[in-house]
């Protein structure tokens, strides 16, 4: 075997070890590959979740397990202020709860999960469209991302056991 051979090797076994996987490439438990998804339509979590599911190899809208999404709540706070007192810098903050139920199991009873996600940006008075732009592109990159994570979380998904009759 040549050196660089060895060394590909060497390096294929070294990313393995440490844990290291290919970005949206999910173990997705076979309870979950047909999944209920209940969420608000007019959320703008909707679009992103649902291709990212789908892209995971998710069947929607059927199955044994529901995800529903319970809040999503987007908000933007004032972070830094200049020294003429104007807003020079934002933070919008993602909140996200969601719980996966088996079907005819009273929901209350799963675990809920939450996801908070943040995003700044410098305001410029001078560059307002610019900035609302890149406000615009920050929010839909907090949504792709919250449904990457849900997606993350749900691949270590493990059913509660069947409760047993005495």
């Amino acid at each position: 075997m040549t050196v660089q051979r060895l060394i590909f090797i060497a390096m294929t076994l070294a990313l393995s070890a440490c844990g290291f996987h290919l970005r949206n490439s999910y173990t997705i438990p076979p309870q979950l590959h047909q999944l209920n998804l209940t969420l608000s339509p007019t959320s703008n979590l909707s679009p992103p979740l649902r291709e990212a599911l789908q892209t995971a190899g998710i069947q929607l809208d059927q199955g044994d397990y529901t995800l529903t999404v319970t809040q999503d709540k987007l908000n933007k706070q004032t972070t830094n202020t200049d020294s003429r007192a104007k807003v020079a810098e934002y933070t919008l903050l993602y909140d996200v709860r969601y719980r996966i139920a088996k079907n005819g199991e009273p929901a209350a009873q799963a675990p809920e999960h939450k996801l908070s996600l943040r995003r700044s940006y410098q305001y410029d008075t001078t560059t307002i469209v610019g900035k609302s732009e890149e406000e615009e592109t920050l929010i839909r990159e907090l949504y792709a991302d919250a449904a990457q994570q849900i997606l993350r979380q749900i691949s270590f998904f493990k059913p509660a056991p069947a409760a047993t009759a005495q």
